[in-house]
């Protein structure tokens, strides 16, 4: 059996594997085998005569946990392994299944997603006798939870709310107490708190779990570093499995520290440092080696190609954004057309904005793809929202439309307000945005929805005032900011990236007059869908972690973009930046091409760039 576990582990997975007694710190670099290092020794434990039971691993994906049990059963050759492998919120959740009556809590508890956290927090919001603009439930839920994760106090973190939110969170608090509920922050942050205050349910834990792997070390948190920390026993059976150079999760919450500062935690410690990459060829780890070395808070490690030499990574400049995207629509057609399966195609960029010329180059060359972990650019709630005032503009019987932008943003219109004015306009034959002004006239809307009603009448008056003088990107303009979208979406956690959006979506109808045109072609834009088949996947780096692909296109790579310019007044949010354009070059078996603009259509207008300084770092390789 041990010949079978050890099997085909090169020296340092052997090391890492074999070493079955204190603390051990894995630098795991791109493609090393992290995953098989703790299958190997998990399976290694066992065969030494561990527990099974006693064994705690702990990942930040389902899907990373499913993979970690099928593998050490198949390793094992049986199904029962009682190994327990799960996500951190997973095991605080179990955790609190088996202690929360000891803080008041009931075992039947319910948990909240974050669309219930909200809601409850709007509600309290309103409680509160504060009043209610949208965003304002996400702004607080976000201030709570970055509280919780850094285990920081809300004053200490910068936020832009126009109240005190210290009330709202302490009314949320007792209600979800009164409910018997936890959200998903309480997962972590009530079991840490719980250890820290109850030594005999510290010392339960530590005598349960007599070894405890971490996959992903470097993306912890302070609330997931202290649970950690108060799992530890004295035999301090704790191995740490993550790459600092793959540590990008700085803006909500994550730590490098706490994998650079492990010899410091455990100073007896083992590390090991795998370095033989087994994804990409020699070409592309020297171009991310020479990116990432420039990093300074880091560990050293170099990684060893073991799959050849490889093409060098690819720098193409391009006059526009247009020019950009069409090259690179038409290199995966032709790529396509060669044989390669669009699954094994990656295109990545750090902001959601760069999609949009991106995707409709692919749509005029059928090129089938997806959005991996978010949405297509026309179908992102902003640019519906706004579309739709556009709908209503060019055509008053689109009811969806209405629906959509009645009380967007808020306006006190509920849904039984809007179900009085359809049925109104029903009964009169007629559009229900045309029968508005009869329905006010007649006393047919009344209460707190009436001034809503009131406002939206004027709004559409306003809009169709000038809709037929305007090009369509001027009567978008002018529609954020009568209708108050714009105000509105800057008051959210995610604004300035949903304001981005917008702006793209402006820039892009520069020179359309016709209305009717414009909103037929963006209809075809969101409704092209390629049902079945492979799909070439198109994300964000951030997304772009933990996945690999044979051909790998990153674009946009210029200053104020990558890195971004909300990243840029600290040398470690620099340092973060690189990481992100090294995860993203990484993930590349056979080439990668990088690209970036002279000039960029952003923010409603041409701007001329400049190359990141990132590419000059790969150059002078």
């Amino acid at each position: 059996m041990t010949e079978k576990i050890l099997e085909g582990l090169n020296p340092e997975q052997k090391r890492a594997v074999e070493h079955t007694r204190g603390p051990i710190l894995v630098f795991a670099g791109a493609g090393s085998g992290k995953t098989r290092v703790i299958v190997h020794r998990v399976a290694n434990l066992i065969h030494q005569g561990v527990l099974p039971s006693t064994i705690l691993c702990l990942t930040f994906t389902n899907k990373a946990a499913a993979e970690l049990k099928q593998r050490l059963q198949r390793i094992a050759g049986r199904d029962d392994v009682n190994v327990w492998a799960g996500t951190f919120h997973a095991f605080g959740a179990r955790f609190l299944r088996h202690e929360a009556q000891l803080i008041g809590y009931p075992r039947s508890f319910i948990i909240y997603d974050e669309a219930d956290q909200r809601s409850l927090i709007s509600k309290c919001i309103r409680e509160l006798g504060i009043e209610y603009e949208r965003g304002m439930d996400s702004t607080v839920a976000w201030l709570y939870n970055m509280s919780r994760d850094t285990m920081r106090a809300v004053e200490d973190i910068s936020f832009d709310l126009s109240f005190d939110p210290a009330p709202v969170i302490a009314l949320y608090e007792k209600r979800k107490k009164e409910f018997g509920v936890f959200d998903f922050g309480d997962l972590l942050w009530v079991p840490c708190r719980m250890l820290n205050t109850m030594p005999g349910l510290r010392e339960k834990y530590r005598s349960m779990f007599r070894y405890i792997l971490v996959d992903e070390y470097q993306d912890t948190n302070a609330s997931q570093y202290s649970f950690l920390m108060n799992l530890v026993g004295p035999e301090k059976n704790i191995c740490v499995v993550g790459d600092d150079d793959q540590s990008i999760y700085g803006w909500r919450g994550a730590d490098i520290g706490n994998i650079l500062r492990f010899k410091d935690d455990f100073p007896d410690a083992c590390v090991i440092t795998l370095e033989q990459n087994y994804r990409s060829p020699e070409g592309i780890l020297n171009a991310a080696a020479s990116l990432i070395a420039k990093n300074q808070y880091r560990a050293p490690k170099r990684l060893r190609s073991m799959m050849g030499k490889g093409k060098d990574v690819s720098i193409i400049e391009f006059p526009d954004d247009d020019r950009e995207a069409i090259n690179i629509a038409y290199t995966i057609t032709n790529l396509i057309s060669s044989g390669v399966s669009p699954l094994d195609i990656g295109v990545f960029y750090r902001v959601n904005a760069l999609s949009r010329v991106l995707e409709e180059a692919f749509v005029k060359r059928r090129i089938p793809y997806a959005v991996y972990g978010g949405m297509r650019f026309y179908e992102r709630r902003e640019i519906k929202d706004l579309l739709a005032y556009l709908r209503i503009i060019a055509n008053p019987a689109d009811e969806e439309a209405l629906a959509r932008i009645i009380n967007t943003p808020a306006r006190g219109i509920g849904a039984k307000t809007l179900a009085t004015l359809v049925s109104f306009a029903r009964g009169r034959g007629m559009p229900t945005v045309n029968a508005l002004e009869e329905a006010l006239s007649g006393n047919i809307v009344k209460g707190a929805g009436r001034r809503g009603v009131e406002q939206f009448v004027s709004l559409v008056l306003d809009i169709r005032s000038y809709a037929d003088s305007m090009e369509v990107s001027e009567l978008l303009s002018a529609i954020m900011e009568a209708s108050g979208l714009n105000r509105s979406l800057k008051a959210e956690i995610d604004g300035e990236d949903r304001l981005t959006n917008v702006r793209e979506l402006i820039a892009s109808a520069q020179g359309q007059r016709n209305l009717t045109e414009y909103l037929e072609e963006k209809a075809l834009m969101s409704a092209m869908d390629f049902d079945g088949g492979d799909k070439v996947s198109v994300m964000t780096l951030h997304m772009s972690k933990g996945l690999e692909f044979d051909y790998v296109f990153i674009l946009g790579l210029e200053e104020g973009i990558l890195p971004h310019s909300r990243s840029m007044e600290t040398m470690l949010d620099i340092e973060e930046e690189r990481r992100l354009l090294y995860v993203g070059i990484t993930r590349a078996r056979k080439q990668v091409t990088l690209s970036w603009s002279r000039v960029r259509t952003l923010y409603g207008r041409e701007i001329y760039q400049i190359p990141s300084g990132f590419l000059s770092e790969i150059e002078d390789r």
